[in-house]
């Protein structure tokens, strides 16, 4: 019987019919000059119109492409001048400038594979020429450049929908002149659906996987590898033709994209990714051998001298691969072009996507030939005394600079509102300590949960561990803990949703929690980061300040004497009592608190600071610098100077002293309050995550989706009911 079979492209899980509609959509869905049409090539063609672009007019056109793109434009008129990328796939200034004509009307960009370009650049570039950008991120929806979407830079952009999500089809184009697909009736997408749910069962099912692959439309294996100009003109009207006159994207992709446009989706892509070049170390090119936190990978290039063998070992073990980009368009005159033509011959596109589960990663790279350059696997090794393995924790903790990660958070947690049994363990290889996974049981009946030492007050747990170990960390856990018969359910409080632990441990995300922050690149000194705020905040900052200044005497003062500590945290729970009664600072959490804040202190991570107005405390910030990194965790403020904006005051001024005295980055932590966003940068997320064995873990994971859906759908209803 054939074996369960993993898709190219995202296939449809049946569960997407019960998912919530999503408020709002990612970018470029809910902009007025957005339109989706079927596929993607109709909305060049008919934007390439809209924006001027005449018979005749050249635009530099990249000569590693699909080939669509090319015959979109050359429908429109347009003459295609090619140019050949660096070894990076990045446009060469130079090339492009010996390319300019007197007709040359734009710049042709593709961001490849889902890893953004520095569009940023080839904007003003542009600009400098005279010239419109075209943005291809056909391979790139739901990636990010600088916290910027892609797509935002240029003239027009396009995006390809389905192959990001599991949809019939779609293809999103958004300009800077609007287009609009052709008035038809469109399509249903009905049997294309069902098709993609056949998928996502056939990867699950020898059974499925059998009856899949006798149904109409289900992925064969190429039948030729070799790169080649098509000149069969069927052949070539189906790979490159426009096959109709643009209609809009079918009814059920509309349906399914409330419901499936999730901006995680690319943080689940980036965790796989990363997965497979753990176990693929040496199999892939320099330009993709890291993954930037913006990237929204499309597939895996695996690199090979051998891509007609290496198709076929990939497909015998139920895997579609293929060359990418093989059959070449009639335009591209390919030897002239050696970089695009050697990316063509060495490489084959392996799945990334979402619904792959951590099974699927392991047999991706099973199949492939040992790596030329493979990491020693990791050992799992348990701890019965975590003081012994104290420096090796702090160490590992600020490689992440995450204050919650350290040793002195476990312990004054474990001190204070600890219980169960613990199970912290250690991750090494040959040179030594690569990860603590501080774990503990936290109840054993009914369900035997394990839950990471630190959870409530903390705001980011999981793996203490350098980044770039994540995946090979991931791997020795999930061998660790399947091996293991004492647990049923992993419940992963406030993981960093940007690490991509949800996947790299194979768990299902079950909550999601915001979590700003502040980047401090390019900024010089305070009035330059305050010139990246809007006019009205940066007019409130400085104009509270100096209005108290002038009214009061005013001192900003940091807790720096061990002798007053405790003195001063009183000051900072009474502060914050006054504001929020009985939030954060509970008696039980005080006492925690306290410790932590003693340890900090020894350690010179304590941040706390106090507002005093006419030499009383008017409003505190309670807070860690570790890492490099300045975490915002609490503050207070007496209502008596409510109207003075206290509050603000003292937050602008410990933003005013982590910038000056040079961290890279300044995290307001868990919470969605608008004043965070009004100044943030990003907000890379935090998430529940849950990792379940056997079919107790699987049944107390349902009954747990069932009771937060359940309270999702209250809350609601408890506001009609008291409105």
């Amino acid at each position: 019987m054939r074996q369960p079979f993993v898709r190219m492209w995202p296939p449809l899980p049946p569960s997407v019919y019960v998912r919530r509609p999503r408020e709002s959509l990612p970018f470029p869905l809910e902009e007025e000059s957005c339109e989706i049409f079927v596929n993607a090539r109709h909305g060049l063609l008919h934007g390439a119109r809209a924006l001027g672009l005449e018979r005749g007019d050249e635009v530099l056109m990249p000569a590693y492409h699909h080939g669509t793109e090319v015959e979109a434009l050359i429908a429109a008129g347009v003459v295609c001048r090619f140019y050949d990328a660096t070894e990076s796939l990045e446009p060469d200034e130079a090339v492009l400038d010996g390319l300019l004509t007197e007709r040359t009307r734009a710049l042709y960009v593709i961001h490849y594979y889902g890893f953004p370009q520095d569009c940023a650049r080839w904007r003003a570039w542009c600009d400098d020429r005279g010239l419109l950008l075209l943005e291809d991120a056909a391979q790139a929806w739901l990636a990010t450049s600088g916290g910027v979407p892609v797509g935002t830079a240029g003239d027009l952009a396009i995006f390809c929908l389905y192959k990001s999500v599991g949809i019939p089809d779609g293809g999103a184009v958004v300009s800077r002149v609007p287009v609009r697909a052709a008035e038809t009736g469109g399509r249903k997408g009905v049997a294309p659906a069902a098709n993609l749910h056949a998928a996502w069962l056939a990867a699950r099912s020898r059974t499925a996987a059998e009856v899949r692959h006798a149904l109409p439309g289900a992925p064969r294996r190429p039948a030729s590898t070799s790169v080649a100009v098509e000149t069969d003109a069927t052949r070539a009207e189906h790979i490159f033709g426009l096959v109709d006159d643009g209609a809009p994207a079918s009814s059920v992709t509309r349906f399914l994209l409330r419901r499936l446009a999730d901006p995680r989706v690319a943080l689940r892509r980036r965790a796989n990714f990363e997965l497979l070049l753990a176990g693929l170390d040496g199999r892939v090119p320099d330009a993709f051998a890291h993954v930037p936190d913006g990237a929204s990978p499309l597939v895996f290039p695996f690199e090979t001298d051998d891509v007609e063998g290496t198709v076929e070992r990939f497909w015998r073990a139920g895997v579609e691969a293929a060359p990418f980009w093989t059959a070449l368009h009639p335009a591209l005159p390919i030897d002239d072009f050696p970089n695009a033509l050697a990316w063509r011959r060495r490489f084959v596109a392996l799945p990334v996507h979402q619904e792959l589960r951590a099974g699927d990663i392991e047999r991706i790279a099973a199949a492939a030939e040992p790596p030329r350059r493979r990491r020693t696997e990791l050992t799992v090794e348990p701890v019965d005394d975590p003081e012994t393995v104290r420096d090796e924790w702090t160490a590992l903790a600020e490689a992440s600079g995450n204050i919650f990660g350290t040793w002195e958070w476990a312990a004054s947690w474990w001190e204070h509102l600890g219980g169960g049994q613990r199970r912290i363990s250690v991750c090494r290889d040959g040179n030594g300590i690569v990860a603590i996974v501080p774990l503990y049981l936290a109840s054993r009946r009914p369900v035997r949960v394990l839950r990471f030492i630190g959870h409530g007050p903390a705001d980011q747990l999981g793996p203490v561990c350098d980044p770039i170990d994540r995946p090979r960390v991931a791997r020795a856990l999930r061998r660790a803990m399947s091996g293991s018969k004492d647990w049923d359910v992993l419940a992963g409080d406030l993981l960093p949703a940007s690490d991509g632990w949800s996947a790299l441990l194979g768990g299902k995300i079950v909550g999601t929690a915001a979590s700003p922050v502040v980047e401090f690149d390019g900024s010089r000194d305070w009035d330059d980061f305050l010139a990246t705020l809007s006019p009205r905040l940066r007019h409130e900052i400085r104009h509270d300040e100096r209005k108290l200044a002038r009214e009061h005497r005013i001192s900003y003062r940091l807790a720096n004497d061990r002798a007053r500590l405790d003195a001063d945290l009183e000051t900072l729970f009474a502060l914050h009592a006054s504001r929020w009664p009985g939030s954060a600072f509970s008696t039980r959490h005080r006492e925690f608190h306290c410790a932590f804040a003693h340890r900090a202190f020894e350690r010179g991570w304590l941040r706390l600071w106090f507002l005093e107005v006419d030499e009383r405390p008017a409003a505190a910030w309670y807070g860690f610098r570790f890492g490099g990194v300045e975490s915002h965790y609490q503050g207070g403020r007496d209502p008596d100077w409510r109207r003075s904006s206290v509050g603000l005051v003292v937050l602008a001024h410990s933003l005013r002293e982590s910038l000056r005295d040079g961290t890279r980055e300044y995290r307001f932590l868990r919470g969605s309050e608008s004043y965070k966003y009004r100044i943030a940068s990003r907000d890379p997320g935090l998430e529940d995550v849950l990792v379940t064995r056997g079919a107790v873990g699987a049944a107390a994971a349902a009954a747990d989706t069932a009771s937060r859906a359940a309270r999702a759908t209250a809350r609601p209803l408890r506001r009609v009911v008291t409105s």
